[in-house]
């Protein structure tokens, strides 16, 4: 069986230690005033997401074609360090299946079943005899949502499940139908997915580190699973800006750039920016523009009329908001001729970028003997953590932390992040966005002004964060934690 992590382009593994940051300003090509975009309007956007959001982790804004702006909060550092894509990693499957289109090699209305006859179930359905390409790329598949779980042959579960509605008809956000995607496109080119996007896409565009989850039988997710930096996953914006030009290099058609953006089928859901019609796994926006999108804030934005991309890697939940602010502080500060240099402004801004961070819990050492020799149990959830305990260090305390993988320890600063790494889950296949393998967790720790000692511990390639909170009464201890993107998982008790 092959892993489920698997690393397609790394001299490093992708969780191996961490590398050194580079700075926030070594990407940045040109000032946002040569490019028609005020120093100001972009720094009162930083601030705002500062201000407003728990859990914006980086961004790269581009305009004209030039990096403009980059930054990422510490300890994350998402212009360097792949970052989970969640679904914003469908982009990359519906890409592969475009370059097969492009060689001729597959047609949009070829029937899935006649690919894949071998995983069919007995007596496949009229509605599966039916199902073609397109109607994967536009989320047309007519079957019910995500699925697929365990250690099995994922593609005979997705082709095997029931059908709601003739494929083609009615818009159902299902990733198994982007797995099928990726079973589609390695079928076609006989070998993985991630090496054939390496050769065509990752390797032109420069891309550093990506990797994937897999299913049992070592096919990419392909609707979820991905890690790549903000850096990278703004190059894929930029080529589709450019109409699938990478300089002055075709890389893929532009007659696919205009059928994976257009809007290929309407949607049900009556967000602003979620009701304007879904193309080959883009979502259409206001303003004329289209995006890339994954679970908890993981963006690409491609605004034609603008000619600009802003991507975004976060661990958030409210996506509506973090798109508005893209609307309403950088499209409407963006105009169509250069602006008067400012370096007062310039030099604000980019100091702000390069000095990024999300402040460690702060306070005092001194109380945390609340917590020194007990053991804390987390309630029955689907992560598997079971126990936490603490020993002060020199410099903070080491954590034990007991999940799947047995007990992990990793240290947690005092009044700073410390960075490590830890096995959270075993290798497995149980779903969406799961912390599989070893992770890079950065923690910080202190005993707070009312009282509690207080642990936020990121899981920093992820939007994952656990926080925890022990207070002492009446002789008492009570615990409060929560795992923020993994729903049920709380600590709640001695």
């Amino acid at each position: 069986m092959n892993s489920p992590l698997r690393n397609f382009f790394a001299p490093v593994a992708l969780f191996g230690a961490m590398s050194v940051g580079v700075s926030a300003l070594a990407a940045v090509e040109a000032t946002p005033e040569s490019q028609g975009v005020s120093s100001e309007a972009i720094l009162r956007w930083v601030n705002n997401l500062e201000k407003n959001f728990v859990g914006i982790h980086g961004f790269v804004i581009r305009r004209h074609g030039k990096v403009i702006a980059e930054g990422s909060w510490k300890p994350f550092d998402t212009l360097n360090e792949p970052h989970m894509l969640y679904s914003h990693s469908k982009v990359f499957t519906s890409t592969a299946i475009g370059f097969l289109v492009d060689d001729e090699k597959l047609d949009l209305d070829d029937r899935v079943a006649e690919i894949l006859a071998d995983k069919l179930p007995d007596n496949p359905s009229p509605e599966l005899k039916s199902l073609r390409v397109r109607d994967l790329l536009s989320m047309t598949m007519g079957t019910p949502g995500h699925r697929l779980k365990g250690d099995c042959d994922w593609v005979k579960m997705a082709l095997a499940k029931k059908f709601n509605s003739a494929p083609g008809t009615n818009f159902h956000y299902d990733s198994d139908a982007t797995f099928l995607l990726a079973a589609i496109v390695e079928r076609k080119v006989g070998r993985s997915m991630m090496d054939y996007l390496k050769d065509r896409l990752f390797t032109p565009l420069g891309f550093g580190r990506v990797s994937t989850s897999t299913s049992p039988c070592g096919i990419p997710c392909g609707g979820w699973g991905m890690y790549m930096t903000t850096r990278d996953i703004s190059k894929l914006g930029q080529l589709f800006l450019d109409e699938g030009m990478w300089g002055d290099k075709r890389i893929i058609s532009a007659e696919w750039v205009r059928l994976a953006s257009a809007k290929q089928t309407k949607t049900t859901w009556d967000e602003a920016d979620w009701k304007l019609g879904y193309g080959f796994q883009f979502w259409r926006c206001r303003h004329n523009a289209y995006r890339a999108d994954g679970a908890y804030g993981q963006l690409t934005i491609v605004m034609p009329d603008q000619d600009a991309v802003v991507s975004m890697n976060a661990g958030l939940s409210n996506l509506g908001d973090q798109l508005s602010t893209v609307w309403n502080y950088l499209l409407k500060a963006m105009k169509d001729a250069p602006l008067k240099e400012n370096p007062v402004a310039l030099d604000k801004l980019r100091k702000r970028c390069d000095e990024l961070r999300y402040s460690p819990i702060a306070g005092k050492r001194d109380g945390d003997s609340i917590v020194m020799g007990m053991t804390f149990k987390f309630n029955k959830n689907k992560r598997g953590f079971e126990t936490i305990s603490f020993e002060r260090m020199a410099d903070g305390w080491e954590c034990s932390f007991k999940t799947r993988c047995g007990v992990q320890k990793f240290p947690i600063g005092f009044c700073e992040w410390k960075k490590s790494a830890i096995k959270v889950d075993p290798e497995n296949f149980e779903g969406l966005g799961h912390c599989i393998g070893k992770q890079q967790v950065a923690a910080s720790g202190a005993m707070t002004a009312d009282g509690k000692f207080s642990i936020m511990v990121f899981f920093s390639n992820t939007p994952f964060r656990l926080t925890l909170n022990f207070a002492e009464k009446d002789g008492k201890v009570t615990a409060e934690g929560e795992f923020y993107g993994m729903n049920g998982c709380k600590l709640t008790a001695k």
